[in-house]
């Protein structure tokens, strides 16, 4: 009897674990990570900005305006994750993307900081710390080369004919 009991409360206590009831700082940490990576990925906006910290929120909005427009995410990853405490967590966040203009496929490395108070993280702040930039609103400049060339051939060259 007295193990049935047992065997009962543990699966009461995996529910909970299961159900979000029970977790470590870290684990909700990623947890909101992944669902603002997700939310970002199918321009889930309004889902997105729940999870970004009120003093970050119009620097957050102004770097990402171009996104479901002229930038469409194709693809987001998770990468390193770390806690410096139990309130605050970095973590990268691989962006894969299609800029409107010339549909060419470039990829971003976003290093992303979250604070968490009583469970509930939200995103401080983002920059870009590897691969393409325009992904975060930046001014991308292109420079024409400065030599255009109208004709380019290559001479034939006949093998085994005589001259």
């Amino acid at each position: 009897m007295r193990a049935v009991h047992i065997g009962l409360l543990g699966i009461s206590g995996s529910l909970l674990v299961a159900c979000g009831g029970v977790g470590t700082p870290a684990s909700h940490a990623q947890e909101a990570a992944q669902n603002i990576a997700e939310n970002e990925r199918f321009g889930r906006v309004e889902l997105v900005l729940e999870k970004v910290a009120p003093a970050a929120k119009a620097a957050f909005v102004k770097a990402h305006s171009s996104w479901g427009g002229r930038i469409t995410i194709a693809d987001t990853e998770l990468g390193n994750f770390k806690m410096s405490n139990t309130e605050d967590a970095e973590m990268t966040l691989r962006v894969t993307w299609y800029n409107a203009a010339d549909q060419e496929l470039r990829s971003t490395l976003l290093r992303q900081k979250w604070h968490g108070k009583g469970g509930n993280w939200l995103l401080t702040s983002e920059d870009r710390i590897d691969g393409d930039i325009g992904l975060l609103g930046e001014q991308v400049v292109v420079q024409a080369p400065e030599q255009v060339l109208t004709h380019a051939q290559f001479p034939t060259v006949r093998i085994g004919a005589s001259d």
